[in-house]
């Protein structure tokens, strides 16, 4: 059943949402399967049994691919910068100009690349001080693959019309539809137990 999420209180780790049906149905944190704390407003799917809500799923807006096209083109010229250089610099030019008006998930990604242009530029240069020593080479390799890492992993979320985590590579399943299908985001548990998203850390 589709719902939405009416409040939740972190003390007492319960909250409430009403269904589509119009019934208020109480639920406890354990239930709760999002990653992060379920904001009020949020629109979920979850099983009614009785008066309690069961296995609660977050269901996110559907995002518009197009709107992922200029930081497709930005992950496209960090590629292409390995062979030649400028472009990288072309990059991050156009995600600082268009980082203001994008859409919030537009904007996990700009602020991604921005980051990834600076911290590999920091790594490029620290490689390029140390090579007179083996572990320049050692460094730059490492600063290679990880920037094409960062750029695929990039290019991967915008595929799926998902936003970038800033502290994980998305693999949380994407919001909204694909094929004509809801989807929602499936949590996995840590080894503490704890529901967290499907994401992988770079």
């Amino acid at each position: 059943m589709k719902g939405t999420i009416l409040g939740f209180d972190p003390d007492t780790n319960t909250g409430a949402l009403t269904g589509h049906d119009g019934i208020r149905y109480d639920f406890v944190r354990l239930e709760w399967r999002g990653a992060a704390a379920p904001p009020p407003g949020a629109a979920v799917d979850f099983i009614a049994q009785g008066s309690q809500a069961i296995q609660v799923y977050p269901v996110r807006a559907a995002h518009d691919p197009g709107e992922g096209e200029t930081p497709k083109l930005v992950y496209i010229l960090y590629l292409v910068s390995l062979a030649v250089g400028v472009t990288a610099i072309v990059g991050v030019i156009v995600a600082y100009v268009n980082r203001a008006d994008a859409p919030e998930w537009v904007k996990t990604h700009y602020r991604f690349q921005i980051r990834t242009f600076w911290i590999g530029l920091l790594y490029g240069l620290v490689s390029l001080i140390t090579m007179l020593i083996l572990i320049g080479f050692l460094f730059g390799l490492f600063t290679l693959v990880w920037w094409i890492v960062r750029s695929a992993k990039g290019l991967q979320c915008l595929s799926r019309s998902e936003a970038y985590d800033s502290s994980a590579t998305c693999r949380a399943v994407s919001a909204g539809t694909h094929r004509g299908k809801p989807q929602i985001e499936l949590p996995r548990r840590n080894a503490g137990g704890a529901h967290e998203g499907e994401c992988y850390r770079l």
